[in-house]
């Protein structure tokens, strides 16, 4: 959300735990037990998130803006991407409780759904991104990160379009192993609802199961596909040094005012937490 822009930043936060309920009930099809259980437990979440995680992003914004005069390394990305990945660790910790008392209450056609669900929603991801000639698949990559770099730095110059599709081939990403870690993240997810389902544990043993999973979420355990995975996320961030230093006087004016009004928003919601 903090990626998305300004106003429709904080929007999109306010509306988290509506979005979040939604997506429940889409993939699970909650009974009226369940529903009030996750409401209850979302609006909870999202007041200790504002209040206790809000400032931490606010900070990294803050570090990121005062970097904006000085040329910038694929290895100040790099880190700067470590320390948002870091940030989940908190909320991990914070969720596996729901996640578990929510787990027990799902019924075996419940889990179906969602293993349906998300197995759907990645079929139909490989469809947009794999799908198509090579080129055509460089294309689409080039087009992506040309949206990002619009976003951030404004209308690229020929010059600067001409680099990015260049890079766009000379480093290309391995969306395979993106869409493939994100299979296996969505079957871990499943496989542990199952295993609740089934063994009926204890609520604190189901909560360290849960806290296991969400605290690995985001690390592959395929080791060849984490070497994928961390190699392509490396060549993005030489994309973006590369981009991010060719920004004239004008298009760092823009990045600046961009961040400054995510940071701006940022401690709004800070504020507001504050005051209730």
């Amino acid at each position: 959300m903090l990626l998305a822009g300004c106003t429709v930043a904080r929007l999109g936060y306010e509306m988290l735990p509506w979005f979040a309920l939604w997506q429940l009930e889409r993939h699970l099809s909650l009974d009226s037990a369940q529903r009030g259980l996750a409401n209850e437990r979302l609006d909870s979440l999202h007041a200790w998130h504002r209040q206790t995680q809000m400032p931490r992003y606010a900070s990294l914004i803050d570090t990121a803006v005062s970097r904006l005069d000085a040329p910038l390394t694929a290895t100040d990305l790099g880190a700067w991407r470590a320390q948002m990945f870091a940030l989940w660790q908190a909320p991990a910790e914070r969720i596996a409780p729901d996640l578990a008392e929510l787990a027990l209450t799902l019924r075996p056609a419940q889990i179906d759904r969602l293993e349906r669900r998300l197995a759907d929603s990645t079929a139909e991801l490989r469809r947009k991104t794999l799908g198509g000639s090579a080129d055509e698949r460089l294309e689409a990559r080039a087009e992506r990160w040309q949206e990002r770099m619009e976003w951030l730095l404004g209308d690229l110059t020929a010059a600067q379009r001409a680099e990015l599709r260049r890079l766009a081939a000379e480093r290309p990403s391995d969306e395979a192993a993106w869409l493939d870690e994100r299979q296996a993240r969505n079957e871990r997810l499943v496989h542990l609802a199952r295993r609740i389902a089934k063994e009926r544990p204890s609520r604190e043993q189901a909560t360290a199961w849960s806290a296991a999973l969400l605290a690995g979420f985001w690390q592959s355990e395929d080791p060849d596909r984490a070497r994928r995975l961390a190699a392509n996320a490396e060549n993005g961030d030489r994309v973006a040094a590369a981009m991010l230093n060719t920004a004239s006087r004008n298009q760092r004016e823009h990045m600046r005012a961009k961040l400054g009004d995510i940071e701006r928003d940022v401690l709004r919601m800070i504020s507001r937490a504050t005051r209730s």
